[in-house]
């Protein structure tokens, strides 16, 4: 395999987040700023139980395994939104680093590649982020009942904005190529990823041969078509 080397994809840069006002709005704390051994204990308890059970489970259930009551979770983040976020933050930012990673392949087959089976890897062991992403997050992009879920959908936005980008140069790179049917998208590439879980039951864990079995049969089927003698 080549080693990457960047490309110059004049992506647009992803706004950076706002600072937290420090009122009781339950602004969450950006994800850089050092956290409490507390706050860090509920943040990775969180994530265990999304990634295992999705994102629907209670905040409760939450506050329980991470040996708290709820008022005291509700002190740190006003709604479930607000959690989820926090929780999935990082997780999105690999989204972005997959497309971007991807791009920078000398070879853009080998940089679809890696890009189909990294997030497809990663949405494999993470329930909750594959709810996230693929769509099994219903409700307008939000499970709290009295918010307006802005800050998740931007979030999320910016995530698509920058993996959008970085996939539609890729797949321009792999046709000039041809080392793509012709008709390829990049659109493609994440249908192709929805298609691998879709072999997987809604509350699968540890099956993730099944989704790279139907990954690897959906990858050789984008190939260009082979002329006939």
């Amino acid at each position: 395999m080549t080693p990457p080397s960047p490309v110059d994809t004049q992506a647009p840069r992803r706004p950076a987040p706002k600072a937290a006002s420090g009122d009781a709005s339950g602004t969450v704390i950006p994800a850089r700023e050092p956290r409490s051994t507390r706050e860090e204990h509920l943040r990775r308890t969180a994530h265990d139980l999304f990634s295992k059970a999705g994102l629907g489970v209670p905040l409760a259930e939450i506050a329980k395994a991470a040996g708290m009551g709820v008022a005291t979770l509700y002190r740190r983040y006003r709604d479930k939104d607000i959690l989820i976020l926090d929780v999935y933050r990082e997780h999105m930012a690999d989204g972005e680093r997959f497309a971007l990673t991807a791009n920078s392949f000398d070879n853009p087959w080998e940089g679809i590649e890696y890009f189909l089976r990294s997030s497809t890897d990663q949405l494999m062991s993470d329930r909750g982020m594959r709810e996230l992403v693929l769509g099994g997050y219903i409700g307008g992009a939000g499970w709290a009942r009295s918010s307006t879920h802005e800050e998740l959908i931007r979030a999320l936005d910016a995530m698509e904005v920058t993996v959008t980008s970085q996939l539609e140069v890729l797949v321009r790179r792999a046709k000039a190529a041809k080392v793509v049917r012709p008709d390829f998208r990049h659109t493609d590439l994440r249908l192709m990823t929805a298609m691998a879980h879709a072999v997987l039951p809604v509350g699968a864990t540890g099956k993730t041969e099944m989704g790279r079995r139907a990954l690897q049969l959906l990858i050789e089927g984008i190939r260009p078509p082979v002329p006939l003698p």
